[in-house]
Formats: C-alpha cells, sequence, structure tokens
C-alpha cells in the first residue's frame, strides 16, 4: 500500500510541471511543503476539468458516492485502490472510467519488515528528485441530508519494482511523462488501455533510503524526517 508521502514543491514549480499556459492564468491554491502527508490530509492534485488542468486541494481517501457520511466511509480505509481490482470494485469503477487524477509528490515512505519492532521506515523517491506523478482517481461526495460535500481522491497501488520489493508487497502507481495527458483525460475511457499504464515503474527511477522512526506520527511533520538514518 501506500499510506505515507512528502510534498517539498511550491506552487510554481507545481504550474509549471504539470499547467497548460491558460490553466496557469487561474488562480493556483497556496501549497505548504508537508513532509508527512497521510489519509485524511489535503493533497494538491492534478486533473481536467472543464477541458483544462487544474491543481486542487483534494482529501486523501475517497468519500464514494453511496456512503451515507464522511465517517462511515472512512471505516473502509479508502486510500488505496488495488490495479488488480480496480473496475470491479464500486467505489473506483466509474472514477477509474473518467475522473482520474495525478497525485504528486515528492517522495513516499514505506516501512520494511525486519524481524524487531517497530518496522523500518524508507523513503523513496525519484534518483533525480524530480516530482514522482502517481496515477489516482478522485470523486465528489455530496450529502444527502446537509450541505455538506467532499472532494477526495485514493492513489492507485501494484506489484512491486525490484527497489520497492525489498521493502513493500506494494507500490503507487507512478505514471512516466509520456502516460500523463491520456490518463488525465476524462474523455479517454478506453479502460483496456489505461490499465495498461497501472504497472510498477522502471527501476532506474527510484532510489530508497531509511530514515528515523519520527516519520511514525503524522504529528511529526518536518524536514528532519526525511535525514537519512547514520
Amino acid at each position: 500500500m501506500c499510506g505515507r508521502a512528502y510534498q517539498t514543491f511550491t506552487e510554481d514549480e507545481l504550474a509549471l510541471r504539470y499547467l497548460t499556459e491558460r490553466s496557469k492564468r487561474r488562480p493556483i491554491p497556496p501549497i505548504k511543503f508537508n513532509f508527512n502527508l497521510a489519509p485524511t490530509q489535503i493533497s494538491p492534485i492534478i486533473l481536467v476539468q472543464d477541458g483544462d488542468r487544474r491543481i486542487g486541494l483534494f482529501r486523501w481517501g475517497i468519500i464514494p458516492f453511496w456512503a451515507k457520511d464522511v465517517q462511515s466511509a472512512s471505516k473502509y480505509s479508502l486510500i488505496n485502490a488495488k490495479s488488480e481490482e480496480i473496475t470491479e470494485k464500486r467505489s473506483y469503477k466509474v472514477p477509474f472510467q473518467k475522473q482520474r487524477c495525478i497525485v504528486p509528490v515528492s517522495g513516499f515512505f514505506e516501512w520494511k519488515k525486519s524481524g524487531v519492532s517497530p518496522k523500518s521506515p524508507f523513503a523513496i523517491q525519484a534518483k533525480d528528485h524530480s516530482i514522482l506523478s502517481m496515477a489516482g482517481i478522485w470523486e465528489h461526495w455530496k450529502s444527502k441530508d446537509s450541505e455538506e460535500e467532499v472532494w477526495s481522491f485514493s492513489i492507485i497501488t501494484t506489484s512491486p519494482n525490484s527497489v520497492i520489493k525489498k521493502i513493500h508487497d506494494r507500490m503507487p502507481v507512478i505514471l512516466e511523462p509520456s502516460e500523463e495527458a491520456q490518463w488525465l483525460n476524462p474523455e479517454n475511457q478506453n479502460v483496456i488501455a489505461l490499465k495498461k499504464a497501472l504497472k510498477p515503474c522502471p527501476d532506474s527511477l527510484l532510489e530508497a533510503y531509511e530514515v528515523s522512526t519520527l516519520v511514525n506520527s503524522p504529528k511529526n511533520n518536518r524536514k528532519e524526517i526525511l535525514e537519512p538514518l547514520d
């Protein structure tokens, strides 16, 4: 699974990486560094609405359309969507067809079982420290009983490449730049073609290093979390 990540980029860097010239003219929400992004927190995502790309601030953990309320949906832990099940689960099927997004991160964390407690946390990032484009799906939930509404997302996971396999048995789907346009295009509803993108990224893209157990608590949100363990 992917249950923690970090984002150390500015809104200008995000806009330069993902937005078109037209979409850059729209207001861009302020983005703060998040060294320990956890489920239920708000994260920037990239999506297409009204025919163009935009940056939205969405809740991590999909609230499906059928949920009675946010609390009941949270019981199902819908922070990750398994690629193998994404066309079968009713929480993910429709979003996968036409509500796809990119979750931009500077890196993510996974915990390695080592026969001791606690597990050993690792930070995983691009070797060139570029922004990673995690494949995601989004949903807009609106209460039937009040005016409450929530925009949310889930990260799609797949089997691990050889870098991640040493640490964990799942990894997020990381899109290649050449795949991003078709992934974001809501008019592209070719499920067979889209599922081909749900694969482990090349081993050469990533590097991993052990960090301290400070990352275990979402309350710890500071740059020291990213320092390599001595």
